[in-house]
């Protein structure tokens, strides 16, 4: 006799009889319960929200290429790339200068380009791009519809523009989405040879906000505030302070020829008030960072592992940056060890000089609030660099607008320290951070509480917040 055992039941004489009866609840159960675990698990493994993102990052990098590509072509039968010192946007808008995009300041000189709607993907001149494809004598047009951002929104910087010079044009996909393409990309996706326009959203970085300091999602830059020349955006390093800063006082930021911005090359700028710095920031519709966002930001670094020495949270000690004399003021040399200028933040983001390379002005809050009692250890009146774990009074200030979160944490562990007149004192306005030379002074929590709005160093720079 025959046996078939299907889940473990045995049946004879197949031919007469049912090869199964059917599933009990049990067995039935049993395989929901495996389904649900496999549904579960494909859901984690594979993360539908992050595969999205990359379906349409990987939109973006073919659309980027696709113009690229085409313009390429175009440029040997073209009439007209467009105008210099235009940006052209992908997004639509009634106004014909984008007007009601509520898109970042521009530099001086320059402005902004869109086309309606309805016309917003034609190839012949009249739309995004300024560029009559049609008119490609050899092989016709290169394409057929202009591609648009998956996305195209000012409110997540997800968009297209288009610049061109003389020589040449810059095609870009201002920001992506996934975590795989941002690591390849940080900056955005371009091509072309023209030169980079560095404004926000061009390396400013994404920061968690905080229940502690009320602070949302914000951006910061994610180099010290440098000096950009309009006509040829290249970030300056001259005039030279003398100790590889760049000399606001030399020669101001400002009008057309020149415009700040966060970008990896130059040197930071220096030789600037804390009223000026204020001033800089606002003109590119952001802010001076406040003690709120800066502390937001060091509190989040101090939690990642990977910003330790010893690769643990709270062994070893927190990247103090470029405190030790190195002259490797642009973002060229990221160093190492406990000079190591980079922090990552727990979204992943990366923010360079947070300590050492220039003191950074900071407003205490959104008011700009000046301090009139600093922290003491209790010793004698006058100026001097203190532990945090000494401060026994905070004045105008409280812990958490100072310290790291963890009270045991001083210089030995990279938190730098703080220089206090140990009473009163006159309307001082904060630095944070140290600068190249100053060793274990530097760190994300250092705090200099001698200077007023109006003084002016070589080491003493800014960056904006938005």
């Amino acid at each position: 006799m025959s046996f078939y055992k299907i889940l473990g039941k045995s049946y004879s004489n197949p031919t007469n009889r049912r090869l199964m009866s059917g599933f009990t609840l049990v067995e039935l159960l049993i395989v929901i319960g495996i389904l649900a675990v496999l549904a579960t698990t494909a859901v984690v493994v594979l993360n539908p929200v992050e595969l999205l993102r990359q379906a349409r990052d990987s939109t973006r990098l073919s659309d980027i290429n696709t113009i690229s590509n085409a313009l390429n072509i175009i440029q040997v039968d073209a009439l007209s790339m467009g105008n210099t010192n235009t940006t052209y946007v992908s997004i639509p808008d009634t106004s014909s200068t984008c007007a009601n995009l509520g898109l970042p300041a521009l530099p001086s000189g320059w402005s902004y380009a869109c086309a309606t709607d309805t016309n917003l993907k034609n190839v012949d001149g009249t739309g995004w791009i300024p560029v009559d494809f049609t008119s490609a004598i050899s092989v016709g047009s290169p394409v057929s519809v202009l591609p648009v951002d998956p996305t195209n929104s000012t409110s997540s910087s997800l968009y297209y523009t288009y610049t061109v010079s003389s020589s040449s044009y810059t095609i870009k996909a201002w920001a992506l989405e996934s975590s795989k393409r941002i690591a390849e990309h940080p900056n955005g996706f371009s091509l072309g040879g023209g030169s980079e326009l560095y404004t926000y959203p061009a390396y400013w970085i994404a920061v968690p906000g905080s229940g502690t300091y009320g602070t949302s999602d914000f951006y910061v830059m994610k180099y010290e505030a440098k000096c950009i020349r309009t006509s040829d955006n290249t970030p300056l390093t001259l005039p030279n302070t003398g100790y590889n800063t760049y000399s606001n006082s030399g020669q101001p930021c400002t009008g057309s020829s020149y415009y700040v911005a966060s970008a990896p090359d130059g040197y930071p700028i220096a030789n600037i008030s804390h009223t000026t710095a204020v001033s800089y920031c606002s003109a590119l519709g952001a802010h001076l960072i406040t003690n709120a966002e800066w502390m937001t930001i060091a509190r989040n670094a101090e939690q990642v592992a990977s910003n330790w020495t010893n690769g643990a949270v709270g062994n070893g000690a927190l990247f103090r940056g470029n405190s030790n004399s190195s002259l490797a003021m642009d973002g060229s040399d990221p160093l190492s060890g406990i000079n190591t200028r980079t922090l990552t933040l727990s979204n992943g983001s990366v923010i360079w000089d947070l300590a050492g390379n220039v003191w950074q002005h900071v407003k205490k809050d959104a008011a700009d609030t000046l301090v009139n009692n600093t922290p003491t250890d209790g010793g004698a009146i006058g100026w001097r660099y203190i532990e945090h774990t000494a401060i026994t009074g905070y004045g105008d200030l409280s812990y958490d607008e100072v310290r790291p979160s963890n009270a045991s944490w001083d210089s030995t562990y990279g938190m730098g320290k703080v220089y206090t007149y140990n009473g009163a004192v006159s309307a001082r306005v904060l630095l944070r951070g140290g600068n190249l030379g100053n060793d274990t002074i530097a760190g994300a929590f250092t705090l200099l509480l001698s200077w007023d709005t109006g003084i002016t160093t070589y080491d003493a720079g800014f960056r904006c917040v938005r």
